[in-house]
């Protein structure tokens, strides 16, 4: 009982927390209050928590125990008030509240900056450059360009009116969730409806900057007030008025990072790959969330404690004496994956304590603001390296016992039988999967099954119901562990999952992730008494338009998941497919240092939303418009946190590319410090998906490792894509990917002759130049690149002149004049595109020449 009445106070600290600044919202919406002028300011310290009050009351089905902690925090009068209070503080960082007669509507915030107009990366920030500055659109959270991309600020009428419309909406939407009388469910539900209104709108202005949403800093001031609900009254008061000095452990930050992920998704046979594939990355995502959620069910925390979930890592906030809880957590984790995957899977959990002041922005000034760390910067640092110690220790949790389980053989050995031929495990209920009379069949695992299950779920999935359980009892590991299905992982967890076409198929359960804004539009009105939360999630699967049948007999059916052998021959030109992995450069920097002193809770979780925004929702946009133009060749494994992989025709996945590249410069406000470098591997479609996988992860190697100068002289690294066994920067592919456009003009008889004498005497530039690179020739004295002029100059001018003949009055404006122009560069002449390096001139003729074939 005592247990439950704790639970219970946490949850209530934590909603409260989450509502505290919804009056913001109303007020900017011209809603008019119970109280007006000095009797609100009276009462709550502030109009915009009279009107929090007056909406918690009109919606809330919880009562006082909510509505007045929420409402009270510019005026605490109780404990839970007090919470809220230090709560909100401690989430800021920074912020002071405006003076009396600056809190009303026209001193509010109207749109929310963007934050990668006030990071610093590359040496570049716009914090103070208001010429930079963009702004998100007013609009509830859709994957649409005109929604998630920041541009110019709208008039401030515009603005006004447009807050009106949200907030009645809002409001309906809000009264609909009264039929959830469920405390913790009823906190997950508004808190995504929370981020589907307050996700494009400022909390406040700090430091004369809107750049924190109210969605971001209302979710982190619920995770700090569900931290905090335990402590003493007398120890919140002092904590909250002197935060910028206080010592006081006040929260925990916890991280966990899955290790084993990539050799568990690519080291299995092409047997059933292109749906297990897509099964066995989903399942990781689902495992990252049931994990993340275990921690916080057994500390007794509300899932708005998670700060961020994705790529096979978390972050949450616990209390800060939860830490001593943290290893038998670890255990009961390890036993549950050692149980199921044979150590392929371990999760790394580690948590640091944080101290008042180290939410604080220092009070000392600095003439640059980014080049002093925020002393959270600092701690995330810290937990990055603990965590990896903890990964480095694999299992050490468990008991010695178990220990020996761990270097024992696993299974019989030579047990044709039971072996699976996906995974290669032998498992005793190890089944032959025939797909037709005369076909011999394939051996396949209970596990593998259930992911290649699972991913043909995900072919038509509209929704994704989840259903809390009693986590299962672990017991030490015997070495007689009998792995399971994935469901079964997830069942140990605490967790029942069902992928569904249709809302019917969840109905029953009372989470919902729809995965489409349609679906949750058509779910909406149904959803009464459950969280229904639009999930972001890259769902991209190519399908047959008709039946198929593969070379060695394998029989598919239309919608079926093409495999991989048809999306090579649906490639133009050369039958290969294409292997495209990605990632933010220097993303731990980027948290680390890029916000500078301006590092708060707050900021950090806004920062970590949009580029999730954007690599778990837009990248997903992006794959769905080509495959509709296209005819379906592209094929997401996996897109999240900050990194991507996608598999396709060849020449549809190196467009599919150069555009990530582009929206994601579009995204940033064209933030030259924001970028990514990616690689891509051609193949065949019999080749093993585990090298496949690693030949793009050596690209993408490449790419990041390449030294480079920009137009100004300045010398670069990364910001770059590896294609053709060429890393170039993203500014050199540009003029690639023209001039092989260009190529592509040029009538087939003189497209194949200009082609051979191009890649012919880039040959013998290549070879010359690793000469040179090798002897240390290929720079000039100070360091920058020295272009290699040589007789590949003026062959390929003289062969073009050759090819297309002389230029007239006529023709001087053709294709193929401009042609012959452009390469016509002398030493030391100033050109650009820049024709004399053949480096990016080589992959353009390599490229066209594969779609020719």
């Amino acid at each position: 009982m005592e247990e439950d009445e704790r639970k219970s106070r946490v949850f209530q600290a934590a909603l409260a927390g989450l509502l505290h600044d919804v009056g913001k919202f109303a007020q900017r919406g011209a809603e008019h209050g119970s109280l007006e002028g000095k009797d609100a300011a009276q009462m709550y310290g502030r109009y915009h928590a009279m009107l929090t009050a007056d909406f918690l009351n009109e919606i809330l089905p919880f009562g006082d125990d909510v509505r007045l902690p929420a409402a009270n925090h510019h005026v605490p009068q109780s404990h839970l008030d007090w919470v809220v209070k230090t709560a909100d503080v401690l989430s800021a960082g920074e912020r002071a509240d405006p003076p009396q007669g600056e809190d009303d509507r026209a001193a509010q915030p109207r749109q929310l900056l963007s934050m990668f107009c006030v990071v610093k990366a590359d040496d570049v920030c716009w914090k103070d450059d208001k010429n930079q500055w963009r702004f998100f659109p007013l609009k509830k959270l859709a994957l649409q360009e005109d929604v998630v991309f920041p541009g110019d600020k709208i008039p401030d009428d515009q603005a006004w009116g447009i807050y009106e419309d949200l907030w009645m909406d809002f409001k309906k939407e809000a009264e609909a969730l009264k039929s959830v009388t469920d405390l913790e469910l009823y906190l997950e539900s508004m808190l995504a409806l929370l981020q589907r209104y307050g996700w494009c709108m400022p909390s406040a202005y700090y430091r004369a900057r809107p750049d924190v949403s109210l969605y971001d800093h209302s979710r982190m001031t619920a995770a700090l007030a569900a931290c905090l609900a335990d402590f003493p009254e007398d120890d919140l008061r002092r904590i909250a008025q002197n935060a910028e000095t206080d010592e006081t452990p006040v929260a925990l930050l916890v991280g966990g990072d899955i290790s084993g992920v990539q050799d568990f998704i690519y080291t299995i046979t092409n047997k059933g790959a292109t749906s297990a594939l897509r099964g066995r990355s989903f399942y990781l995502q689902l495992l990252t969330e049931a994990a993340a959620r275990f921690v916080l069910r057994d500390l007794g925390l509300p899932y708005a404690n998670l700060i961020y979930g994705g790529g096979g890592n978390f972050y949450l906030l616990a209390r800060a004496a939860d830490k001593a809880r943290l290893p038998e957590i670890r255990q009961k984790l390890s036993r549950i994956l050692y149980k199921h995957h044979q150590g392929d899977l371990y999760i790394a959990l580690e948590g640091i304590p944080l101290a008042a002041k180290d939410f604080m922005r220092p009070k000392d000034k600095n003439a640059d603001d980014t080049a002093k760390r925020h002393p959270l910067s600092e701690k995330w640092g810290e937990l990055a390296r603990q965590v990896a110690v903890v990964k480095n220790q694999r299992f050490a949790e468990l008991e010695p016992g178990e220990l020996q389980v761990l270097f024992e053989p696993q299974g019989h050995g030579g047990n044709e039988d039971e072996q699976c031929q996906v995974c290669g495990r032998e498992h005793p209920r190890t089944k032959k999967i025939k797909k037709g009379s005369d076909d011999e069949g394939v051996r396949k695992c209970p596990a593998c099954l259930s992911y290649e299950k699972l991913g043909e779920e995900l072919r038509k999935a509209q929704f994704i119901g989840w259903n809390l359980s009693a986590p299962a009892e672990t017991q030490p590991l015997t070495g007689d562990e009998v792995s399971g299905t994935y469901e079964d992982v997830l069942r140990e967890l605490g967790f029942s999952v069902e992928v569904g076409e249709t809302w019917e198929k969840v109905q029953a359960f009372s989470r919902v992730w729809a995965l489409s804004d349609d679906a949750f539009e058509q779910a909406q009105a149904k959803a009464g008494g459950k969280a229904l939360v639009r999930r972001l999630l890259v769902n991209v699967t190519p399908k047959l338009s008709e039946p198929y049948t593969s070379d060695d007999g394998e029989q598919f059916k239309a919608g079926d998941i093409k495999p991989f052998e048809k999306l090579a021959k649906d490639s133009q030109g050369i039958t290969r497919l294409g292997v495209f992995r990605a990632d933010v450069d220097n993303l731990g920097k980027l948290f680390a240092e890029g916000l500078g002193e301006d590092a708060t809770l707050s900021r950090i979780a806004s920062l970590s939303f949009h580029i999730s925004l954007f690599f778990e929702g837009w990248v997903g946009q992006l794959a769905e418009r080509r495959n509709k133009q296209n005819g379906d060749r592209l094929y997401a494994i996996y897109s999240g946190g900050d990194d991507l992989f996608f598999v396709g025709s060849w020449d549809e996945v190196v467009e599919f590319a150069w555009e990530v590249n582009e929206a994601l410069k579009a995204y940033t406000g064209g933030h030259p410090g924001i970028h990514i470098s990616g690689g891509m591997a051609l193949v065949t479609e019999k080749y093993p998906l585990a090298k496949a996988a690693k030949d793009a992860e050596e690209a993408e190697k490449a790419a990041k490792g390449l030294t480079w100068w920009d137009e100004q002289g300045n010398k670069r690294k990364k910001n770059v894509f590896a294609f053709l066994g060429q890393p170039l920067p993203w500014s050199e592919f540009k003029n690639a990917r023209d001039l092989k456009k260009r190529l592509e003009k040029l009538e087939a008889s003189k497209r194949t002759a200009v082609i051979r004498k191009l890649l012919m005497n880039y040959a013998l530039y290549a070879k010359t130049e690793k000469d040179r690179r090798e002897k240390g020739k290929n720079r000039k004295a100070d360091g920058k690149p020295q272009t290699l002029y040589g007789p590949w100059n003026w062959r390929i001018v003289y062969l073009l002149r050759r090819t297309f003949g002389k230029e007239t009055p006529e023709n001087k404006e053709t294709n193929e004049q401009r042609l012959i122009n452009d390469f016509h560069v002398l030493p030391g002449e100033a050109k650009q595109p820049d024709y004399a390096r053949l480096d990016w001139v080589g992959v353009a003729a390599r490229w066209a020449e594969l779609e020719d074939r």
